[in-house]
């Protein structure tokens, strides 16, 4: 295929001076004022226009070296197929501008967190990294210096990610004062919503839109338990919380430790008696037999769904309720209703970015790289979706236009799929399948709207209790298997004994510094 070049990518050769970074610095709880001093020459705003910055440009010194890009992200879908072919043909525009070539390095999501420790230990080169605030932590890698502070960068080669970057984001991804990572567009108050199969909803005239809570699903379970020997009536994993148990007015600070927006407090949030409800509830759907008996041991949620056995799942960011998203992402016809919208927080601002590690022998390029993607929806939604004919179909226009509409496999089908999110702008996605145009614009609205949290901004240093946290993780980790599945014997003791051995392992110093920082931190923003 060949691609016809747009001004748009012609303006952008024209970008960028070189310039290097190397200061790293360690975490810490900053206030909003630091934060913003902190932004790209002290605000989030380009400080020029791309066009006026590209006057002073000279992109054939910056880029007369070929380099090769490595980018670390976590297997969006277990089947992965088609690289070579997807990054053969992303690489013909990629080395066509930037002289450069990108290889992904694609880890299982089983070895992904303990993969990217060992890579940082180690000390392995490569150029870029998906990172968020609970997966391969922002804040664990900058507190162990593995990554490099953008803001230079992002003003040399980063014009079209400053333009279209939420500027409200970059508090998030500022840590003593320096932008460390790339906070994508994705939607910050995603809408949660109970999936239900919809030949199934019809089969039993099921009222599934007057679903408000995890407890009015069981009707329907006990329908499909007692009717549908071939299907489990709900879908839990080890890793994966089933439909309704998300507390959308609580944002985490801490795993385990979480935000009140109700009455501003610190709590932990094993104590809120909503989640003690939702989580007995659990416990009563497994013992009769609602949920899968080995569901402790099953990890890939998405694969589960996919598989069709399961008659109530949950999805997140549906926002039409049309059920067009869940279908596309499961691969056969459900309806949904949406179970709520969270705050927007700092977790949610940064549950996808993007960084450049300290050990990149070429960041300038890794950079111009991501600003080449925030600017080239062709190249963007090439990664994300895979090479035309293969791993999608246009129906309307062209894959050259602006805005193609075309049909992505999905499903069992489905080969290729990098969400577009974890690459940066998601609202240069193409009309799909996977999300329309429309529902991408009422995510944008509802991120433009959405109510932000009472500690947005908030960033806890968990350096001074890092211990405590290793310990508790440990606990957590061995737990929230049980937990999330209702897998337990007896509910009351479990939760009970829960709640001690995490108090034991470090929750409550977790819990009293957590509390420590956030009244620093809002004397400092009263």
């Amino acid at each position: 295929m060949i691609r016809a070049k747009t001004k748009e990518s012609k303006k952008w050769l024209l970008s960028g001076t070189a310039a290097m970074l190397a200061a790293m610095f360690i975490v810490s709880g900053c206030n909003s004022k630091e934060n913003a001093a902190s932004s790209p020459s002290g605000s989030p705003e380009p400080s020029q226009p791309a066009s006026q910055a590209s006057q002073t440009a000279s992109p054939e010194s910056e880029t007369k070296d070929f380099v090769k890009l490595s980018w670390y992200m976590p297997k969006p879908i277990d089947n992965m197929k088609d690289q070579d072919a997807v990054e053969a043909e992303a690489n013909k525009i990629i080395k066509e501008k930037l002289n450069a070539e990108l290889h992904l390095n694609l880890i299982d999501n089983a070895g992904w967190e303990d993969k990217m420790k060992l890579i940082s230990a180690a000390g392995e080169p490569y150029d870029l990294v998906f990172t968020t605030f609970a997966s391969n932590r922002i804040s664990d890698n900058v507190q162990k210096g593995a990554l490099l502070p953008l803001d230079d960068l992002l003003q040399k080669y980063g014009q079209n990610i400053l333009a279209k970057v939420d500027p409200r984001a970059w508090k998030a991804v500022t840590y003593n004062g320096k932008i460390m990572a790339i906070p994508a567009q994705t939607p910050y108050s995603p809408a949660g919503a109970h999936v239900f199969k919809k030949d199934l909803v019809e089969k039993y005239q099921f009222d599934y839109k007057n679903v408000k809570s995890i407890q009015d699903l069981e009707p329907f379970l006990a329908e499909i338990k007692k009717n549908e020997p071939d299907m489990i009536p709900l879908l839990a994993t080890a890793n994966g919380t089933a439909s309704g148990i998300t507390l959308y007015d609580y944002t985490t600070i801490s795993p385990g430790i979480s935000y009140s927006e109700q009455d501003g407090k610190i709590v932990k949030i094993l104590d809120v008696a909503q989640n003690k409800a939702n989580y007995q509830t659990i416990n009563d759907f497994y013992k009769k037999g609602y949920i899968a008996k080995d569901a402790a041991i099953k990890t890939d949620y998405l694969a589960e769904a996919k598989s069709g056995k399961y008659a109530v799942m949950r999805d997140s960011g549906g926002y039409t309720e049309d059920g067009s998203k869940s279908t596309a992402t499961y691969g056969f016809p459900t309806v949904e209703t949406l179970s709520g919208y969270p705050t927007i927080s700092t977790n949610s601002m940064t549950s996808a970015a993007s960084a450049i590690s300290a050990t990149s022998k070429n960041p300038e390029r890794a950079m111009m790289l991501l600003n080449l993607i925030w600017g080239d929806k062709y190249l963007l939604n090439t990664l994300a979706y895979g090479v035309e004919g293969k791993n999608y179909t246009v129906k309307s226009g062209t894959a050259q236009d602006a805005n193609p509409t075309i049909e992505a496999t999905s499903g069992s089908e489905q080969t290729w799929a990098i969400w577009h999110n974890w690459l940066g702008p998601l609202w240069d996605q193409w009309d799909s399948n996977w999300n329309s145009t429309a529902a991408l614009e009422a995510m944008k609205k509802n991120n433009d709207n959405g109510k932000a949290s009472g500690i947005l901004g908030f960033i806890f240093n968990p350096e001074p209790v890092k211990n405590e946290i290793a310990q508790v993780s440990a606990v957590q980790k061995e737990a929230n298997p049980i937990l999330t599945t209702g897998s337990m014997p007896d509910f009351e003791k479990y939760y009970t004994d829960l709640q001690k051995r995490l108090d034991d392992a470090g929750m409550d110093k977790i819990l009293a510094e957590a509390q420590k920082q956030f009244d620093a931190w809002k004397a400092g923003n009263s």
